[in-house]
């Protein structure tokens, strides 16, 4: 004889599982508020440093990279207009010195011992970036370099160099 065992289906929870879903649950939601704060904190309340800097750059007489002169012919076109430009990221307003250099291209740099041709003062707000006309004038035959260095001014240590610079070299011909 085969015996038969009926199942039945207990769908009835006990006193005790409900009470540990109940606990999972409020488990799950207070660490959902807890790191919900933790990112309200992070996004409102965190400062983020941001990198101070300055820059300085040149551009072609058109305020462009495309037409830098590479060569030119004494007498004729060595004399060309730049633009050069300064950018103020440092938090504070500041007290900017570009020297314009002209060199053979063989001694130091950073910065240049040769004596400016020319030296531009300005002060610039944080944030903000300013771009001047550069005449410049080659007379020596051969590889010429033009040289911008940023230089800026403090109270109490009076001029500082930045340790930025940046360069071109022309190559001066003579027909």
């Amino acid at each position: 004889m085969e015996k038969k065992i009926k199942r039945t289906a207990n769908s009835t929870k006990s006193a005790s599982g409900n009470s540990e879903e109940k606990t999972i649950i409020l488990t799950i939601l207070i660490a959902l508020v807890i790191i919900g704060a933790l990112l309200v904190n992070l996004v409102f309340f965190t400062h983020v440093e941001t990198e101070q800097f300055s820059a300085i750059y040149y551009l072609d007489s058109e305020k462009q990279t495309t037409n830098l002169p590479k060569t030119v012919v004494l007498g004729e076109n060595s004399t060309f207009s730049l633009w050069v430009g300064v950018e103020n990221q440092n938090g504070t307003t500041m007290d900017y010195s570009v020297r314009v250099k002209v060199d053979d291209g063989k001694s130091l740099v950073n910065p240049s011992p040769v004596e400016p041709t020319e030296m531009i003062n300005r002060t610039l707000l944080n944030d903000e970036n300013r771009e001047f006309p550069v005449k410049i004038s080659l007379d020596q035959l051969g590889s010429n370099r033009v040289i911008f260095e940023l230089w800026f001014f403090n109270a109490t240590k009076n001029e500082l160099y930045t340790g930025n610079w940046v360069s071109l070299t022309i190559e001066a011909i003579q027909e």
